[in-house]
């Protein structure tokens, strides 16, 4: 048994995609069409506009139109062991993220949510904190939204957010800033509908009060780290409170849109019926990613063997179970062209580093800019055992070729290092650079690709120092290059996958390049 999830698999999907987005649909072609031209219009005129510094998934979101109500309940979120009665939510996903959407709403109603929950996607993705109110007034603010080819208006007044805040009072500020996703007034209906009300109007009131500046900046500062919004208003709790207060009995009734001139981007769509188990696949990964394990595995028996993407998913389950089986799992899902990195990555941190295909994927995944951290980690493990392998070898062949009775006489020093001089250094961003020659022959760079600052390792400030020695030919091309040191041992791959495209003057060297990651 599937559970109620499955009575929408008795109807027929749809599949709806740009390069962006992939629209799957129980509610019919034309429902999921409309979706896919919203998401699309707020993506390129509101998301790139208001949130371009926002990282997405490197695989795109799926949105599910769920055509029954009984497949909505089943998915819904859960609050105090009971069902939350929802038209729409947004989950963020382990790979990708996912919107769920009730089919049966009337269309102004479904573009509404529509841009409430993909403002929750790019807000998930653009900001390290998300407070309550925030993050459901800013949803609320761009709900409203009006997209035109070459404008986009906002600050809409909603009918119904402004009969709640006309028949209910506002709660204290400070009360306000205090709720979060665990509390009654973010879930049960009644109080909910009041604080997503007041979480619109005081948004509403930041954005286009005397604080929209200073609240902007707020905005910007969350970006990159927690932040307080008293440190950037120019007003205390007191002050605001009774500001937001006028605002919302003076201000707001007489609020007009405000008209914001965008360029839009062509986009295409492609419209294909798809079978059940694609859409089984999607729900088993919704309740993966909420922490519904067992229900994400019976969905997951359904699907067939020869789906690589569930494949990847039944080994991530029989990890989190401690399965020695899902290796095997893993090892299917190599196959896999968005998956298959992630799953080299999980053979990886299990301890297979001698299968062919994983370092391969992994290379691919590295050489193609992947954002995947896991994957440079992985690779960084991959590097680090090749290393010990090497010390082990050197370590035993000199063991084996030590006499018997050895001699003072016959014990060598090891060559001192060669003297060299830096005659090149450089920067790029986070990343510099120093060239140095134990010779006469000092070729140039002429073409530099900068490596690959990871922004997760940016975030983190974590800094490191790779040494390469390198064999330039006489045409300029790099020929050779030997690992001298990589402190932590993560950075080596970026430095060597970079360095291994430099272009230098046409004169055959062997140089040192020493990279440095500055955070």
């Amino acid at each position: 048994m599937l559970g109620v999830a499955a009575l929408s698999l008795l109807l027929s999907w749809v599949q709806v995609s740009s390069d962006t987005y992939i629209v799957k649909s129980s509610a019919g072609e034309a429902r999921a069409k409309r979706v896919l031209k919203e998401l699309e219009e707020f993506h390129q005129l509101i998301g790139t506009f208001v949130f371009r510094s926002a990282r997405l998934p490197e695989l795109p979101i799926e949105v599910l139109v769920i055509g029954d109500d009984q497949t909505l309940k089943d998915l819904a979120p859960e609050y105090n062991g009971r069902k939350v009665g929802v038209a729409g939510y947004y989950q963020r996903g382990q790979d990708r993220d996912f919107i769920v959407l009730a089919g049966r709403v009337f269309p102004e109603t479904l573009t509404n949510i529509v841009y409430h929950e993909l403002t929750h996607y790019f807000l998930s993705r653009a900001l390290v904190v998300r407070p309550a109110w925030l993050n459901e007034g800013l949803a609320e603010y761009f709900a409203t939204a009006e997209v035109r080819d070459d404008e986009v208006s906002l600050g809409g007044l909603s009918p119904e957010r402004m009969l709640s805040l006309r028949t209910n009072s506002l709660l204290p500020l400070k009360e306000f800033f205090a709720i979060d996703s665990s509390s009654p007034y973010y879930n049960e209906s009644l109080k909910a509908s009041v604080f997503y009300a007041q979480s619109w109007a005081f948004v509403h009131y930041l954005m286009h009060g005397e604080h929209g500046a200073d609240f902007r900046r707020y905005l910007e500062a969350l970006t990159t780290n927690e932040a307080s919004l008293f440190d950037y208003l120019k007003a205390g709790e007191p002050d605001l409170e009774a500001g937001f207060q006028a605002y919302v009995k003076v201000m707001l009734p007489r609020a007009v849109r405000a008209g914001v001139p965008v360029n839009g981007e062509a986009w295409s769509m492609k419209v294909e019926s798809i079978p059940d188990f694609e859409a089984k696949m999607s729900i088993a990964e919704i309740f993966l990613a909420n922490g519904q394990f067992d229900r994400a595995r019976r969905h997951l028996e359904a699907v067939g063997p020869e789906l690589t993407r569930a494949s990847y998913y039944r080994g991530v389950l029989a990890r989190l179970a401690g399965d020695p089986g899902a290796r095997d799992f893993f090892i299917d899902a190599l196959l896999d062209r968005h998956l298959g990195p992630r799953a080299a990555a999980q053979l990886v941190q299990m301890g297979d580093m001698d299968i062919p295909a994983v370092r391969t994927a992994l290379e691919d995944a590295s050489a193609a800019g992947t954002r995947n951290p896991e994957v440079y980690l992985a690779l960084a493990a991959i590097h680090s055992e090749d290393v010990r392998r090497i010390e082990e070898t050197v370590r035993l062949s000199q063991r084996r070729s030590v006499p018997p009775v050895p001699s003072p006489k016959s014990v060598d020093l090891p060559p001192a290092e060669p003297s060299r001089e830096r005659y090149a250094q450089g920067a790029e961003q986070n990343v510099h650079y120093q060239l140095l020659s134990e010779t006469a022959s000092r070729p140039r760079i002429e073409r530099l690709v900068r490596p690959d600052y990871p922004a997760e390792l940016l975030s983190e400030k974590l800094a490191g120092e790779v040494v390469i020695d390198i064999q330039v030919t006489e045409e300029g091309k790099v020929a050779g290059m030997w690992l001298v040191s990589a402190i932590p041992d993560i950075f080596a791959n970026l430095a060597t996958a970079a360095v291994r495209q430099w272009q230098f003057e046409a004169m055959a060297a062997k140089i040192r390049v020493v990279i440095e990651f500055r955070p």
